[in-house]
């Protein structure tokens, strides 16, 4: 869900100084254990395979506190650079209040801006005109700087969602996390420029992996909202082809671009199940080979073939855990992850402006 301008209110920068602080006193400690662990831990009169066998187990114990040390590094420093974006999105806030206040207009939680003031008395209609477009020219400035707000919020979320330890945020485990640079820059775009960068990026992941551009449906799925407490995010269909993307879900860029790569991965995965089948006499060119390149084997094509035939889904019956750890929904998972957790804000950048 998006970050409402009524939420972004209540944002207070100095409560991640605080947690930053905390986790620097933690931090202090749990550095002073690695040192004392990794100098020691095994009594120097130990000998033979019980020796070799604590020390083993003590540069577990060493390995493990490094990767959690490192992790809370990461966090505070995510904490401490979020203190500093919140400060200005407070200042940020603030002077839209305070214009909104003084100009007599309202902004609501929503970020919608109406106007409260009482219009004057007109000597003319060009009277009338001016103080009207000077209005709207205030109502559109007071806008624009909510969405500079509620972008610099968007960035702050997902800096602080990437910084999150691995087993924390199980749903950037599974799904990746975004940017936060490009999560900001696309709370500022249009939804036709979303859903533009969104096909760009659709054409650019196709032809990378051999697949044919599909034909993208935005209208299929627009029915389809979390309303019942599920939604579809977007699906492949391999005869056209054609995808097929939730556009209720354009205010969730993470989410959509994870699924954009997801479901091209189905489409590779059916053209490597065609190219393992494919018959060729012995002196041609075997077009799976440009899959084995990419690390993908005739096993696994196998496998996806079989799962296609036997494709479990929640709308046939099969419980969800069924239809989520079927073979071809795990390996197009991890591509949609990898996707979004390597996305750049150059490429991001480049593939908007290709979608131009």
């Amino acid at each position: 869900m998006a970050i409402t301008f009524g939420q972004v209110k209540t944002w207070k920068a100095a409560p991640l100084g605080d947690a930053g602080d905390g986790l620097k006193a933690d931090l202090r400690n749990l550095e002073t254990s690695h040192d004392e662990l990794e100098a020691g831990g095994v009594a120097k009169s130990w000998t033979g395979i019980a020796a070799d066998s604590a020390r083993s187990h003590r540069n577990t114990l060493v390995a493990d506190l490094s990767s959690h040390i490192t992790g809370k590094q990461q966090m505070q420093k995510a904490l401490y650079n979020a203190e500093t974006e919140v400060e200005a999105i407070e200042r940020l806030v603030q002077g839209i209040l305070d214009r909104a206040k003084t100009s007599e207009f309202n902004v609501s939680d929503d970020g919608t801006v109406t106007s409260t003031a009482t219009p004057p008395t007109f000597r003319s209609r060009y009277e009338a005109e001016e103080w009207g477009a000077s209005r709207n020219t205030t109502a559109q400035e007071i806008a624009e700087d909510i969405t500079n707000a509620l972008a610099k919020a968007a960035g702050v979320d997902a800096l602080l969602a990437r910084a999150l330890p691995t087993g924390v945020n199980k749903d950037g485990d599974e799904y990746g996390n975004i940017d936060p640079a490009i999560a900001e820059k696309w709370a500022t775009l249009s939804t036709e420029e979303r859903k533009a960068v969104l096909e760009e990026m659709t054409r650019k992941i196709a032809e990378e992996s051999g697949v044919e551009m599909p034909d993208i449906d935005w209208d299929d799925l627009a029915n389809d909202t979390w309303d019942d407490g599920s939604i579809t995010y977007g699906y492949w269909s391999d005869g056209g082809p054609k995808m097929a993307l939730n556009p209720n879900m354009l205010d969730d860029p993470g989410l959509l671009i994870n699924t954009v790569a997801h479901e091209v991965r189905h489409g590779r995965q059916h053209e490597a199940i065609r190219d393992e089948n494919d018959w060729q006499f012995w002196w041609e060119d075997d077009p799976f080979d440009e899959h084995k390149e990419d690390g993908i084997t005739e096993d696994q094509a196998e496998e996806w073939e079989e799962n296609f035939d036997d494709y479990k889904s929640t709308g046939k019956g099969d419980s969800f855990d069924e239809y989520y750890n079927q073979p071809v929904e795990v390996d197009a998972r991890r591509s949609g992850r990898d996707y979004l957790n390597d996305l750049s804000e150059e490429e991001f950048n480049r593939l908007l402006e290709e979608s131009k």
